[in-house]
């Protein structure tokens, strides 16, 4: 692997990029960065039309000097883009992609429609491209996924279940999952092993989102449900409750799927990187998987 095609199917960045600490980063591992045309690009509240964004996205998955794709960054608008791009042709031209936080709709989407495997966990904008160091944790799940390593994570158990539950992963954030159900781009979650956050929403808000998951029959089809970090997700009155309690509420109205905790995922300074339609199993309240793709 030796180019990244950098695009950014969300929102602008307001701010100044420290472009030279990102590709300085990157450069550690011997990879050169190529900049979509719209990378910069400003539409409202997205960065440039929807339609400069997928055609972003098109011309990396076509250009045969770039290796892999990656987000810039989150923020909103990527399943805005599902409906405008060619899955056939992506289908043809497979290549690795790396997001976070918003992209979680765009790569459930290509996964949905192409089976296209990536990864989700990186986001230059705000890991990178700044002064101060690289979280350990992120630098070394990244370092695992150039060279198809693996991972080894502790889980918390919610309720007692079975010890060992096999799946395919999938997930993300969990406000861009419930995004696309009742959509052509909802994944198919059949034998998977669910992984969900989220970020500055009240556990009311959570608690709304779990249960349209529910009542869609989402959680009858998984394997399993692991839930990470559900960064500033505090309640405005104390008599709310607690995103925990929420948590528990849920395992307990569904004590036949498998639950845990604790997975160090989310919006918080230290973040794991995962992939996204790779086969994982946990057994002993341990997630273990590889990061190969292809």
């Amino acid at each position: 692997m030796k180019t990244i095609g950098l695009f950014n199917p969300s929102s602008p960045s307001y701010n100044p990029v420290n472009m030279d600490a990102l590709k300085n980063f990157f450069a550690k591992y011997d990879l050169s960065v190529k900049e979509s045309k719209n990378l910069f690009s400003y539409e409202r509240f997205l960065s440039g039309t929807d339609q400069e964004r997928a055609s972003d996205v098109m011309d990396l998955f076509i250009d045969k000097d770039v290796d892999m794709l990656c987000a810039l960054k989150g923020g909103y608008g990527s399943a805005r883009i599902l409906d405008l791009l060619d899955f056939d042709v992506i289908s043809k031209n497979k290549k690795p992609l790396m997001g976070f936080s918003d992209t979680t709709a765009l790569q459930l989407g290509l996964w949905a429609k192409t089976g296209l495997k990536s990864w989700t966990g990186l986001s230059p904008r705000r890991d990178v491209a700044k002064e101060t160091p690289v979280d350990k944790l992120l630098e070394k799940s990244f370092e695992q996924c150039l060279k198809g390593g693996s991972m080894s994570l502790s889980l918390q158990t919610l309720l007692p279940h079975k010890t060992q539950v096999q799946g395919t992963l999938i997930g993300g954030t969990l406000s861009l999952v419930r995004e696309l159900i009742g959509t052509p781009y909802q994944p198919n979650f059949k034998g998977t092993l669910l992984f969900l956050e989220d970020v500055m929403e009240e556990p009311y808000k959570i608690d709304r989102m779990l249960t349209q998951l529910r009542l869609a029959g989402v959680f009858e089809q998984v394997s399993g449900v692991i839930f990470a970090d559900f960064y500033q997700c505090l309640s405005s009155d104390d008599n709310d409750g607690t995103i925990t309690e929420v948590l528990l509420d849920l395992a307990e109205r569904l004590p036949n799927v498998p639950m845990w905790m604790g997975l160090p995922y989310g919006h918080s300074d230290t973040r794991v990187i995962l992939p996204i339609g790779v086969e994982g199993k946990i057994e002993n309240n341990t997630l273990s998987f590889n990061y190969q793709l292809f």
